[in-house]
């Protein structure tokens, strides 16, 4: 029997079904005014509902609550990054006073696209730390809460539980055990100095309440103005933007007399950023807006199709995001910074010959301005590298010769500046190097170099970097006699270069011997070895010897610096460079302090007896405070090593190096540097006897201890453009 079945009728949402069909669950064609079943039923058709989805309403509601929870979340995260914990709990409008709804009406800068996050900025969040930022300090809370992310061997991480470990080695000999001051009834001397307030990174700036929204195009002379404090400034030691080109588009828009928004998105990113980089270096208003601006730019939409532009503004934004305690952060627009010269094949020498000899210059300094900054962000950053060494072609770097005589007298990059740009990637080539062949890359693997290897490999590093040192000649490298109280401005920006080559000098020199420090540290405070001398530990102590002179006058450079001119930091994007080495300076000199304690006659060993390095300890710390700022990171490494270097004192019980070294002269240490006087309770040296209490109290101190009465009447919690919770501080030692 045959059937003619009738075609099933497509039946719509409920949602768009009249009353009747509805109350009876029919199917309703959703005619209107009266729909088919209605009109064959002869029945009163009513349509009463707006049309909309309930089911839809829900699904936004979930969408807004799983929000809401994840930035409750990111609340906790960053209350437990301050040390705030518990202790905040009852306050819960204090904490939630930051939350900000969404508002789909904003301009591009002033939300966050892509793969940024908009955090940070001085004018509208007080904890200005990203979530991945206040994840990172996770690691230093007692016991750890989260997983903090990876960082390699080259790190200040690493350094630092190389230190623990050594301390604890020594600790395992211990015969008496002592009982460490409490926390609040007896802090020491230290502890109280910690907590006096530091000193500002910058002074208070008259900006703070000028229009802190405020991202319009500033019109063609205020433009120019910071266009030209930019290439006077950063754009000097940054040379991989035509000021020409810039100055132009300015013209641009200023013909249109609409605003910025008729130009392209990567050239608004670029002027953008430019504009937060003068501002940066100025104290008229804030960088801010501008910057968040940039970041808006700078989506998925503005780099589908790379342009130099976009290429240009993301390491801008990179090097802008280190230098205000954004370092974490600066990993994203370096990544695509990396993918974006990709697609360019700006590091493909055949894509260069088709080109107009200025653009060949513009891409080659674009290429080695990439390469430098992976090979800096993975030594302090300590993450495998984006640009493998054999991606590197050096032979691009002849087209940044200023002898060549093709080249273009591009006007925003002055032979000084080409010459400089070399050197410098010439160093950072070595720091590449170094990376690779000491710190197996950043990727941890199962057996370490034996030490004969590691001795071996610093020698022929520290071959390669003097070689370079004596083929920068000139600029050089600037002595420690260099008296900067006595610098005029225009005598700083004639030796800029010097002493940007000194700092970064210094700053291979660390990444060089850092390993070979913590070995032989490791080596002399472990009872599992032989302490005794033989060929490779003198090896190894005499390469030692040398960097603590280096360490001494990268010391005294810094110093004056900080003293006399603190602003040539900022000006010339190195702020974050200086610090990080400060940190590294730190736990280095600690373990030269405990080197001179367990090595007899050190002073003829390495170079420095137990006091003197106690002195140079001392005033590393200070400096490490002075430059890190309202840092709570700096703060809370300050306090710790404060803590180790007291403790270890107080319960000295080992061997007196005075007893065995000359009286230091004037020669052991250098010229400028007014070392501290040690305590009258170490007058017998360092200490051989420490608890593992004592260890994990400091590392808990220095990770996790900090209540929120610590830094009440410090300032540290108020707003401004160098103040708050950073991200510096929240990526742990960066």
């Amino acid at each position: 029997m045959e059937h003619t079945s009738r075609p099933l009728t497509k039946r719509p949402r409920a949602s768009l079904a009249c009353n009747a069909c509805r109350q009876t669950k029919s199917k309703c064609d959703g005619n209107r005014p009266t729909c088919e079943r209605c009109a064959k039923c002869n029945a009163e058709c009513v349509y009463t509902q707006s049309g909309r989805d309930k089911r839809m309403d829900r699904q936004e509601e979930r969408k807004a609550n799983m929000a809401l929870r994840s930035r409750v979340k990111e609340l906790e995260a960053q209350l437990a990054a301050a040390g705030l914990g518990p202790q905040s709990a009852d306050a819960p409008s204090s904490a939630y006073s930051h939350m900000q709804p969404l508002d789909r009406d904003k301009s591009p800068g002033q939300t966050s696209h892509g793969g940024f996050s908009d955090v940070g900025s001085k004018a509208t969040a007080q904890t200005p730390e990203s979530t991945a930022d206040a994840i990172a300090t996770g690691l230093f809370d007692h016991p750890p809460v989260v997983d903090i992310g990876y960082f390699g061997s080259s790190s200040n991480h690493a350094f630092f539980w190389s230190l623990s470990a050594s301390i604890e080695n020594v600790s395992h000999r211990s015969t008496v055990r002592y009982q460490e001051p409490s926390r609040q009834g007896q802090a020491t001397e230290a502890d109280e100095a910690s907590r006096a307030p530091p000193l500002p990174m910058m002074p208070p700036s008259a900006y703070r309440n000028l229009q802190p929204d405020d991202d319009s195009f500033p019109g063609r002379a205020l433009a120019v103005e910071w266009t030209t404090r930019f290439f006077d400034t950063v754009g000097a030691v940054l040379p991989y933007v035509s000021e020409s080109q810039v100055l132009r588009e300015i013209d641009v828009i200023d013909a249109r007399d609409q605003g910025w928004q008729m130009s392209q998105r990567s050239a608004q990113a670029l002027l953008s950023i430019i504009f937060a980089q003068a501002l940066q270096t100025l104290d008229d208003r804030s960088p801010e807006p501008y910057y968040r601006r940039a970041l808006g730019l700078l989506d998925e939409k503005t780099l589908y199709i790379p342009t130099v532009d976009s290429l240009q503004a993301l390491l801008l934004l990179a090097s802008f995001q280190q230098n205000t305690q954004r370092s974490m952060e600066s990993w994203v627009p370096h990544y695509l910074a990396v993918r974006v010269a990709y697609q360019l094949g700006i590091h493909a020498p055949a894509s260069y010959e088709y080109l107009a000899v200025q653009d060949k210059e513009i891409r080659a300094r674009l290429w080695f301005a990439v390469v430098n900054q992976d090979r800096i962000m993975t030594a302090g950053l300590a993450r495998p590298a984006l640009i493998p060494l054999q991606n590197v072609r050096m032979d691009l770097l002849e087209l940044l010769d200023p002898a060549r005589p093709s080249r273009t007298t591009d006007g925003s990059c002055s032979r000084e500046s080409l010459i400089y740009f070399r050197h410098l990637t010439a160093l950072h080539e070595i720091l590449g190097v170094t990376v690779d062949s000491l710190y197996s890359s950043n990727i941890s693997s199962s057996h370490r170099l034996a030490l004969g290897d590691l001795v071996a490999r610093t020698i022929d590093l520290s071959w390669k970097l003097e070689q370079w040192r004596e083929g920068i000649a000139p600029p050089g490298i600037i002595t420690s006699n260099a008296d900067f109280s006595v610098f005029s401005a225009a005598a700083m920006d004639q030796e800029r270069y010097t002493i940007l080559l000194s700092i970064f000098h210094y700053r291979a020199m660390m990444l060089i011997h850092g390993s070979l420090l913590m070995r032989v540290l490791e080596r002399i405070t472990s009872t599992g070895e032989t302490a005794s001398s033989g060929v490779l530990q003198d090896a190894a102590l005499s390469l030692l010897k040398n960097y603590l002179w280096a360490l001494r006058e990268w010391l005294q450079l810094v110093t004056s610096l900080l003293q006399h001119r603190r602003v040539f930091l900022n000006c010339n994007a190195v702020w974050w460079t200086c610090n990080y080495m400060m940190l590294s300076t730190s736990i280095h000199s600690f373990a030269f302090w405990l080197l001179a304690a367990n090595l007899r006659f050190s002073i003829g060993t390495i170079g420095i007896a137990t006091p003197d390095a106690e002195a140079m300890l001392r005033t590393s710390l200070d400096t490490l405070r002075a430059l890190g700022g309202t840092s709570i990171m700096s703060r809370k490494a300050h306090r710790c090593l404060h803590r180790y270097l007291n403790f270890l004192k107080n319960i000295a019980f080992g061997v007196d190096d005075q007893i065995h070294d000359p009286a230091p002269t004037a020669a052991t240490v250098p010229e400028g540097i007014e070392w501290s006087q040690p305590t009258p309770g170490g007058a017998n040296g360092l200490p051989q006897e420490f608890r593992p209490e004592v260890i994990s109290s400091c590392i808990d101190e220095m990770f996790g201890a900090v209540g929120q009465d610590d830094f009440m009447g410090t300032g540290f919690l108020t707003m401004g453009q160098h103040e708050g919770i950073s991200d510096f501080d929240a990526a742990g030692f960066i």
